[in-house]
């Protein structure tokens, strides 16, 4: 199974599993709040300084005054302390808050009414406005809350090693405005116990759930985890047969299929597989019909070429000869009819080197090019290209042809005829397309690997889009005055039938070299001709750069 397949399975598996675990724990947490939070409303007992001070505000509301300590409120406050004055209160028990119970005797210890500023506006103590026990400063710190409007009732429960009660509770005295006007404190002596009533049940109930929970946990946990394995499993099962076919076919086996199970995504994506790999098998097979039929066809024209360029050299040949002898009878040859031999003579032999440059393409085209390669002295049969084609350049166009530095150059492993064929084509080429006043020199250099010949001329140039084709049989561009630059043989350059530059690179590559063209429109262009040395190994001559 491939790694990724193997990863995807732990992957699915593990996914599952955490989600689980997640629903598990989010159970067992909301269970833990929920029991928290009715434990705490269970103890609720201790908040009940707070309530009594609540009750007493709405109570004796009325007797508050802010213009002073008033003796009427402290002796209400006397009367609920010890019991002479009965005031129905709200006190919590383990079902909630109770209506009409009375305040619990013993527990209170003293309750004061403190104005905003601090001042005692009454208390529960014969001393009225004057009561100054120990926990008065702690006062402020249960009233002032409740006076700032943040809270409607505080707690504070003193540490048991102050002196005075152990809480105290405040809640506001509100005006007719609904804002805070006074602030009522009661002192507990003691806190009450709490009364438990229901909750020791409730908690062994939620101890019971977290039991339950815990063990069911476990349980779906070992049962996901083999159910997940076995889901992920099947998915990925399917997923590796659809691996393993795309393994084979792009291994070539153009039949392989996988088999198509379900009706979910996964099916879906197994049926495109199929389609695709049906159309792609259906298309090769055409292609493969088709390249069958072009190399038949091919075959059949370079056979064709070969043979009817063969057999098209006697003919010419012939005729070349029969015009060579009546040009060779001196005097017995009218004027005007000698001239019309001579231009059929110039006619006829280009002819005859479109056709051997024709026979010679199609014998290297088909494997059949005879070459005799060996030790070549390349400068040598540049010097003598040069001098044989530079007088007639000069004499017909005006155009210089140079070959500086050819002296030296190392033997190249080359055949001398086929060399020269190469040499011969290329100076044509530039020496047609240079105007006249202009040049074209021939360079030989050494290379690490090849012997160089680099033909540069001043010429028209070749437009940057015929560069490509350049050296493509028959292919003939367009230059900027309108004629073409095709890659011709011979004189014709690169105006010919577009296969003299073929027959170059066909030449230079068979000999294992190569050649290469640079150009700039309307500056000149320079054919690089490489050829494997002569002084290496075959194997480090062999791939010239």
């Amino acid at each position: 199974m491939p790694r990724w397949l193997a990863r995807l399975r732990w992957q699915l598996t593990l996914s599952h599993l955490a989600a689980i675990a997640f629903t598990l724990v989010s159970m067992l947490a909301a269970v833990m709040i929920i029991g928290t939070s009715l434990w705490s409303t269970f103890n609720a007992p201790a908040r009940q300084p707070a309530l009594a001070a609540r009750n007493l505000a709405t109570a004796v509301g009325g007797f508050v005054t802010t213009d002073g300590p008033s003796p009427e409120l402290s002796s209400v406050l006397q009367a609920i302390v010890t019991g002479k004055l009965h005031i129905g209160w709200t006190s919590m028990g383990p079902r909630g808050p109770a209506e009409g119970m009375d305040l619990p005797q013993g527990e209170i210890a003293s309750i004061v009414v403190v104005a905003p500023d601090g001042t005692l506006l009454g208390s529960s103590d014969p001393t009225g406005a004057a009561f100054a026990p120990a926990e008065r400063t702690d006062w402020p710190t249960v009233a002032g809350p409740v006076l700032d409007g943040e809270r409607s009732d505080t707690v504070l429960e003193r540490s048991t090693t102050s002196p005075g009660p152990a809480a105290l509770g405040a809640a506001p005295v509100l005006d007719a405005q609904g804002r805070p006007s006074a602030a009522v404190i009661v002192a507990f002596a003691s806190l009450p116990p709490a009364e438990h009533g229901l909750a020791v049940p409730l908690a062994a109930f939620g101890v019971a759930v977290l039991v339950v929970l815990g063990a069911s946990f476990v349980f779906a946990l070992a049962a996901s985890s083999l159910v997940a394995y076995m889901l992920s499993r099947r998915l990925v099962r399917r997923l590796e047969q659809l691996s393993r076919a795309a393994e084979a076919l792009r291994a070539g086996q153009l039949g392989a299929r996988v088999p198509v199970g379900g009706a979910d995504e996964v099916s879906q994506l197994q049926q495109s597989f199929n389609s695709m790999a049906a159309d792609l098998e259906r298309t090769l097979h055409d292609l493969a019909a088709e390249r069958d039929r072009v190399t038949g066809l091919l075959e059949a024209r370079r056979q064709l070429v070969a043979g009817v360029s063969h057999e098209l050299r006697t003919p010419v040949a012939t005729v070349r000869g029969y015009l060579e002898s009546m040009l060779g009878r001196n005097g017995r040859v009218p004027r005007e009819l000698r001239t019309d031999l001579e231009t059929m003579q110039h006619e006829v032999g280009r002819l005859q080197r479109l056709i051997e440059d024709l026979f010679t393409l199609s014998r290297a085209t088909v494997g059949r090019l005879e070459l005799r390669p060996g030790p070549t002295d390349v400068a040598r049969v540049v010097q003598h290209q040069v001098e044989t084609q530079a007088p007639l350049a000069w004499q017909q166009r005006r155009v210089q042809v140079l070959a500086p530095g050819t002296s030296a150059a190392p033997p190249a492993y080359a055949d001398a005829q086929r060399l020269e064929q190469i040499v011969s084509n290329l100076l044509s080429n530039a020496i047609r397309h240079t105007p006249p006043g202009g040049l074209v020199a021939v360079a030989v250099s050494a290379e690490p690997q090849a012997i160089r010949i680099d033909v540069r001329d001043t010429g028209e140039g070749i437009e940057p889009a015929a560069l490509p084709r350049i050296f493509e049989r028959f292919y003939r561009g367009r230059d900027s005055n309108g004629t073409g630059t095709g890659t011709g043989s011979g004189d014709e350059g690169r105006d010919g039938a577009g296969l003299g530059l073929a027959l170059v690179k066909e030449l230079a590559e068979a000999m294992g070299g190569s050649v290469s063209v640079e150009s700039t429109l309307g500056e000149g262009s320079a054919f690089s001709v490489r050829v494997p040395r002569a002084d290496l190994p075959p194997e480090a001559a062999a791939a010239p750069a």
